[in-house]
């Protein structure tokens, strides 16, 4: 039997035979320079770990470390950096550089808030820049916000600005959230794709708990200056290592690189066969308007009418040749050269690889595949990370810690939130660990689930009055929180919808995280001092109509490609209990009859 596009086949040692595909792709796909035998290589889609796309998830997670920054470095560090003071935020001292800047109330809320805003606006212009130019130097070039942040900030003589300061670092926090998680996305193997896509909550996490720290210790004089302007260090390290890294296979044949694409898949994948892959991304990449075609990437041994299709090669020392060039008559048809440039320019204005998709386009069910049911599900899990409730509590730079912990003891609430980040690091590790190999809805479930009854016990905690069971109940949700929906969305969007509508999907979900940051941040100081023991009630609330959510309508995508998910789950909004129940029949059943047929051959 001999397999379909793109496909591979194990030899064995003693039957040599040769693998006669009806579409065969040229050898340059298998990556051993030394090795011609190309079918031994294993199926990309299934390979394992890569040291290479791990240094490249650490490098890219430098802009999530300064988002997690930018959050808790104004949560503990008001009484340092701010002295309250009822005239206007333009007054100054007359230092140079005083060592406490004056604040009104309301000017250090709009302070802290302003950061949302500046993301909400760095989240929609996020896809157009990455989209332009490329993932990879989209995050190279946005730390230029970051580093433009941190010296506003750490040379700030007034409180505007500082504000000022704020608001371009949450311009770079708003790209950031963007285009990291997609670039992770793509350069990540199907297998692996959770394990890397947690560094990024687990670098935010990170660094709210290193900035809380620092905020703690570096408390005289000016020394708060430097905590404010250490991001543009990480800044300056990613400025140095990631332009060294392969950009995105997925923006380069969007943007029709075709050759530098083929080189980034074969480095991210080196020792596998990347054949099936290339031929998934370019469909994931077909948007399906009408005349849309891929012609200019067409696999250069195809049939065709006047062309029979190629015949298997039998030298490997040629193989070997292809694998670091192509013949020329193929190269040109692969990666466009000179003379062919004109029917390349005439096949791209015919194909859908560059076909803009629009928000509204997605939600009304207007794309190749109906993403209505996938883009929900990202949406409102996004969502849940916010009304959820748990971080914007204790991070948002509310005083509703304060009522948590010990309201006679304010200098014990810095420190408790300092301990509810330290539970936060071990709870993305072990989300890095175990989301490939539970899946995502069970980590989701138990998740809103633990959360929903922490919540509930924080409220009768708050009736009571401030007690271990409050700070414990604290300290578990958080923990769940991290180990289930404060990771797992920022992934899942990749693995749920297909690269042509994947950036519209990213704006989407993270500017509503935005704007729901932005709106508990006004909404929460309000409750706290109204009713604040009925705050947690309402979050226990919303976590448990989304544990239901999940359980009936979030698919889950552990080992399964996105088109294989799009395949499954397009359409509008429908029950997966349903789908899962049937697949597991027909597992039942393809088992059974298995059984059935080696009996009868045994009898």
């Amino acid at each position: 039997m001999s397999p379909g596009f793109g496909g591979f086949r194990r030899r064995s040692a003693d039957a040599k035979q040769k693998i006669v595909c009806s579409h065969p792709l040229p050898r340059v796909f298998a990556v051993d320079l030394n090795d011609g035998d190309s079918e031994r290589f294993q199926d990309s889609r299934f390979a394992g770990f890569s040291w290479y796309v791990l240094f490249t998830t650490m490098l890219v997670s430098l802009s999530a470390l300064n988002i997690g920054w930018s959050i808790g470095m104004a949560n503990i560090s008001k009484p340092v950096i701010a002295q309250l003071h009822p005239t206007s935020i333009l007054s100054s001292s007359s230092n140079e550089f005083p060592s406490r800047l004056k604040f009104s109330e309301n000017a250090w809320s709009i302070s802290v808030g302003v950061l949302s805003v500046g993301g909400l606006i760095g989240a929609l212009v996020s896809n157009v820049i990455a989209d332009t130019i490329g993932r990879r130097n989209t995050l190279v070039i946005n730390n230029g916000f970051f580093l433009a942040g941190s010296v506003l900030m750490g040379t700030s003589t007034t409180a505007l600005h500082f504000t000022l300061g704020r608001f371009v670092m949450g311009v770079g926090c708003g790209v950031a959230s963007g285009v990291a998680t997609v670039y992770v996305g793509e350069i990540s193997p199907v297998r692996w794709r959770g394990f890397y896509g947690a560094f990024f909550q687990c670098s935010m996490v990170f660094g709210i708990l290193v900035a809380q720290l620092a905020s703690i210790y570096i408390t005289t004089g000016l020394q708060w200056r430097i905590v404010v302007a250490l991001p543009g260090v990480f800044s300056i390290v990613q400025i140095a290592l990631l332009p060294l890294r392969v950009e995105s296979p997925s923006y380069l044949i969007k943007a029709r690189h075709v050759t530098e694409a083929r080189h980034s898949l074969l480095k991210l994948r080196s020792g596998y066969d990347v054949s099936s892959e290339w031929q998934e991304s370019l469909a994931s990449l077909d948007s399906g308007e009408p005349g849309i075609r891929t012609s200019f990437v067409e696999p250069p041994c195809s049939a065709s009418p006047t062309r029979p299709a190629q015949q298997p090669v039998e030298n490997n020392s040629s193989d070997a040749t292809m694998k670091n060039g192509l013949p020329a008559q193929n190269l040109s048809k692969i990666s466009g050269s000179s003379s062919t440039a004109s029917m390349q320019t005439r096949a791209a204005s015919e194909s859908g690889l560059g076909a803009n998709i629009g928000v509204w386009q997605m939600l009304c069910g207007r794309t190749r595949d109906d993403l209505r049911h996938l883009v929900i599900c990202c949406t409102v899990l996004m969502s849940l990370q916010q009304l959820s409730g748990i971080s914007v509590t204790l991070f948002g730079g509310s005083d509703l810690s304060l009522a948590i912990f010990d309201p006679e003891s304010p200098l014990s609430a810095p420190w408790a939130c300092i301990v509810v980040c330290f539970t936060a690091l071990p709870a993305t590790l072990l989300c890095m660990l175990w989301v490939d190999k539970l899946g995502r809805r069970p980590m989701l479930l138990g998740s809103l689930g633990g959360m929903t009854i922490c919540s509930v016990l924080i409220s009768i905690g708050l009736f009571l009055g401030p007690s271990s069971m409050v700070m414990a109940s604290v300290f578990l949700c958080y923990f769940l929180f991290n180990m289930g929906v404060g990771s797992i969305p920022w992934f899942l969007m990749a693995e749920y919808v297909p690269a042509y509508a994947l950036g519209p999907t990213t704006v989407l979900c993270c500017s509503i995280n935005w704007v729901l940051s932005l709106g508990l941040g006004l909404v929460v100081p309000v409750f706290e001092d109204t009713i604040p023991q009925w705050l947690f009630v309402i979050f226990g609330g919303i976590t448990f109509v989304g544990f239901f959510f999940v359980m009936l309508f979030v698919p889950e995508t552990m080992d399964r490609t996105v088109a294989d998910v799009v395949a499954k789950h397009a359409g509008p909004m429908h029950v997966v209990i349903k789908c899962r129940r049937k697949t597991m029949i027909k597992k039942r059943s393809s088992g059974i009859n298995g059984s059935l047929v080696s009996m009868q051959s045994n009898k």
